[in-house]
């Protein structure tokens, strides 16, 4: 939430970041926290129906969650030190908190996404102590608060307080369709559940800070196109780190998501630090090729682009539409593609080329690397290799990203892929290792620099910097899946811990 300056906001959000940076832990139970959601959650029967987003922590310091949050802080000094570090300068100690929250708070938020209003609630059994909290706090923000039944509502104007109490007396949270739909596809005993509007989505997504002003404007862009309705996220503290799942809405008459299989991730090499496979026709590469034909600045020029390549939009159309898998290794980068014709594939891969090398003067040869045999496209001083291995159509920056089969055994992707099943059919999946991440950044590997631009970053200027150095404080990696279900797009993801 924005404005609100509340120590306990802060002590939450702080124990959610930590306890995503995981322990060592013994314990061999499943990653996967109990399953069955809700129709509601505490204090969704005193939140206005009109809330563009509505998120609740259990606070429950007694319960499960709590504990393996405090579990999970305790094996990591530093996570610790950080925490202790942020109640400090609060003024207040966590068994102040402990004993002054209710077993569950609650983020409410109103108004507009360009003009919101946050208020807390939480149902305390001491609300005298909170208050003695919030009054103590060294924050420049003095909070309001008021008592509404068992509940104390705490924000940092009256006026937010008056129209939290307006907009609810007109229609309770816990009476909305929506609502109760998405809680429904959530864990019941998470330690996290949150509800969002689709105009709070696509306000979040183009204000999260995740790249540059064109970056967000595209992420903006790609949110309202779907036309999301609504979406929901829940985080759950688990012995392997954060279990965490979510499932969004589109408006009727948007395309459903496809789900196909993601066999090509397990071809890849050992040394992949970070991979994504999904299915283009899930993400419309196909369509956006073929409505080239009728775009008003590129149309007139696809019969001369065709002709002069010798192939059909739609044979370029197909090949974007299949299976593929985009990943990184500490040598480079790479793509491969389950083509449906590998052969013609790479056929029509050569003409184009040819076109690229007498545009911009390139160079094409013959190579055979990793004993396979591919073709060397010499641009300056980038090199890139393509050919077909099996059935797959491969493009790679390094002969040591050549696809193969290490991935299957590399201990930190065979441990997430164990701990969380992904589905034969699905609509992309992630994997992420941080500690291969955190070795490209200090190398001042090329595409760390890159997704810095990309994110808005100013700190990659030269690849000794501290700043420019990913550190993973213990977390070991992130595994995820996407799955179409009709209007609905549902995910899963386990953020591991070492």
């Amino acid at each position: 939430m924005r404005r609100i300056s509340l120590s306990l906001v802060l002590l939450l959000a702080c124990s959610l970041v930590l306890a995503a940076c995981g322990s060592k832990s013994s314990s061999k139970k499943s990653s996967d926290p109990a399953s069955g959601g809700s129709s509601s959650i505490p204090g969704a029967e005193m939140a206005p129906a009109s809330a563009i987003a509505f998120v609740s922590i259990n606070t429950d310091s007694t319960g499960a969650q709590w504990q393996q949050v405090k579990t999970l802080i305790a094996g990591i000094p530093s996570a610790q030190k950080a925490l202790d570090k942020a109640i400090s300068s609060s003024g207040v100690t966590l068994a102040d908190l402990e004993q002054a929250l209710g077993k569950t708070t609650n983020l409410v938020e109103l108004g507009t996404t360009a003009k919101p209003l946050d208020v807390v609630l939480t149902n305390t059994a001491d609300a005298a102590k909170l208050k003695g909290i919030l009054a103590a706090s060294k924050s420049k923000t003095k909070s309001i608060t008021v008592e509404i039944g068992s509940w104390l509502a705490i924000a940092d104007s009256q006026a937010a307080l008056d129209q939290f109490q307006s907009a609810a007396a007109a229609g309770k949270l816990s009476d909305d369709s929506g609502y109760k739909q998405a809680l429904a596809d959530l864990p019941a005993d998470a330690l996290v559940r949150g509800y969002l509007t689709g105009s709070a989505i696509t306000s979040t997504v183009s204000s999260s800070g995740l790249g540059n002003a064109s970056t967000s404007k595209m992420l903006k862009s790609a949110a309202a196109k779907n036309g999301l309705e609504w979406g929901a996220l829940s985080a759950s503290a688990v012995p392997e780190g954060l279990s965490i799942s979510g499932v969004f809405k589109t408006k009727a008459g948007h395309a459903n998501l496809a789900n196909t299989s993601s066999t090509l991730i397990g071809e890849l090499p050992g040394t992949t630090a970070l991979a994504v496979d999904l299915n283009g026709s899930s993400v419309g590469l196909d369509k956006a090729v073929l409505a080239l034909r009728k775009n008003a600045k590129y149309g007139k020029q696809v019969p001369q682009i065709e002709a002069a390549l010798g192939i059909k939009l739609e044979d370029l159309a197909a090949l974007l539409g299949s299976e593929m898998s985009i990943y990184a290794t500490n040598s480079g980068v790479g793509l491969m593609i389950k083509a449906p014709n590998p052969a013609q594939s790479k056929a029509m891969l050569d003409k184009i080329v040819k076109l690229i090398s007498a545009q911009l003067s390139g160079a094409s040869k013959s190579v055979s690397i990793g004993g396979v045999t591919a073709t060397e496209l010499t641009l300056g001083k980038t090199k890139i290799y393509y050919g077909v291995k099996g059935s797959s159509l491969f493009l790679v920056t390094d002969a040591n990203t050549l696809p193969g089969s290490g991935i299957s055994s590399d201990p930190v992707y065979a441990a997430a892929a164990k701990a969380l099943q992904v589905p034969e059919a699905n609509a992309g999946v992630l994997f992420v290792d941080f500690a291969k991440i955190a070795q490209l950044s200090k190398s001042g590997n090329s595409l760390v620099k890159s997704v810095g631009k990309l994110a808005g970053s100013s700190t990659t200027k030269t690849s000794t910097s501290p700043s420019t150095s990913f550190d993973p404080q213990g977390i070991s990696s992130l595994f995820g899946y996407v799955v179409g279900n009709g209007d609905k797009v549902e995910l899963k993801a386990l953020l591991s811990a070492k």
